[in-house]
């Protein structure tokens, strides 16, 4: 995990570093002439602002974990030792498909989908704001109160 986590660190930390350097300076200043001290300055302006380069780093990661092959291959001489520890859902697959084995083969390729669909699925939802200035809530807010209001001068 670790050689993995250094080989692809370069390319995430140049995403996330492009993606910041895109904030315009102006919200900047402008939040620290309000008062924003650094915490507030980065999940009120910086976090919401990269959000969508987040999400694609994150699936990508993702994705790649799932996916990782090469590294224990070489590393273990494509058994996963000691005791098949390191072998991952790649490697598994890979030795079905040298027995002929297909069925067992599609079957993991399919739960592998399933597994990444899902994983990204959730990272998607975390970090996507479909209402991100609060109007959608503040209506059902508002809605609620006017059928309760409703409901009392009905009684």
């Amino acid at each position: 995990g670790f050689m993995n986590f250094l080989m692809w660190f370069g390319n995430t930390t140049i995403m996330l570093m492009a993606a910041v350097m895109g904030i315009s300076t102006e919200v900047f200043e402008a939040a620290d002439l309000d008062g924003c001290n650094a915490l507030q300055r980065f999940f009120y302006i910086t976090l919401p602002s990269i959000r969508p380069i987040l999400a694609y780093t994150l699936i990508t990661s993702i994705i790649g974990g799932l996916q990782m092959f090469d590294v224990p291959q070489i590393l273990t001489n494509g058994q996963g030792n000691p005791d098949r520890t390191s072998m991952t859902l790649i490697m598994f697959l890979n030795n079905h498909l040298k027995s002929k084995n297909y069925g067992m083969a599609g079957t993991l390729s399919v739960y592998l989908f399933i597994v990444s669909a899902i994983l990204c699925f959730i990272v998607y939802r975390m970090t996507n704001d479909n209402d991100p200035d609060g109007s959608k809530a503040a209506a059902k807010k508002a809605a609620k109160q006017a059928r309760r209001e409703k409901k009392e001068a009905a009684k």
